[in-house]
């Protein structure tokens, strides 16, 4: 693999940080569906229905194909759920990026290989922190998938740690979902806290898809390590 190097969003970067973006984010599509099937409610669900239709109806076909169905309707709006999130976001601030960023106190990121960039990642003040505290928000971190595990995505964290500290921040924030495996991971092992967990919607609560929320507090005399 080419070395890559971080530097600073530009204009010309906005297609492909586009890119990365609504890639990431839909990667995530069959882990949240995957996660809904091993849930008691769900397995406990599919099997009443199950038993129900043979037992009204007599026929293992007719409930195996009812099964499926809501199977199929399960993914479908797992799938339109996140088609839905990026949508949003890319008509929010990933549609200007400078402006949502650059101009707004924060700061954007891509990580370069090979004259293509392979990652991004955000972050902004957040407005309304706790009394005595200023914080950051770390946001839009994704990698290609071609370009994971050489450590693209720690360096992006420690970019934004390092940005933070710079400007007099107190902590790093951030929020994720509890499929994102890998990120969780990253965060925990770079010494992030989990501070929260809540969830968006009604249904994000059936299915138990919450949002964590962690912190990263900077100490005076901290240093990104390698």
């Amino acid at each position: 693999m080419a070395p890559y190097h971080i530097r600073q969003y530009q204009e010309r970067d906005h297609k492909r940080a586009l890119e990365l973006f609504s890639r990431g984010m839909n990667e995530h599509a069959p882990a949240y569906f995957r996660h809904a099937l091993t849930l008691p409610r769900t397995l406990l669900t599919l099997l009443g229905m199950l038993l129900t239709i043979v037992l009204v109806y007599g026929s293992w076909l007719l409930a195996t194909v009812c099964c499926l169905f809501v199977l199929l309707c399960l993914w479908l709006f797992v799938w339109h759920s996140c088609t839905k999130y990026v949508s949003t976001c890319l008509q929010a601030d990933m549609a200007d990026i400078t402006k949502s960023y650059l101009n707004a106190r924060g700061s954007f990121w891509v990580a370069e290989s090979g004259d293509q960039v392979v990652g991004i990642v955000g972050c902004l003040p957040v407005k309304n922190p706790p009394l005595g505290r200023k914080q950051l928000q770390l946001v839009r971190l994704s990698v290609s998938s071609q370009h994971r595990g050489q450590g693209i995505a720690k360096a992006l964290v420690r970019t934004v740690l390092q940005f933070a500290r710079d400007q007099g921040y107190s902590d790093v924030v951030l929020q994720t979902s509890i499929v994102q495996y890998s990120a969780l991971a990253l965060y925990q092992a770079m010494g992030f806290r989990k501070t929260d967990e809540y969830f968006a919607r009604t249904f994000s609560r059936l299915m138990s898809f919450s949002i964590l929320c962690f912190t990263y507090s900077l100490p005076f005399d901290w240093e990104p390590q390698m």
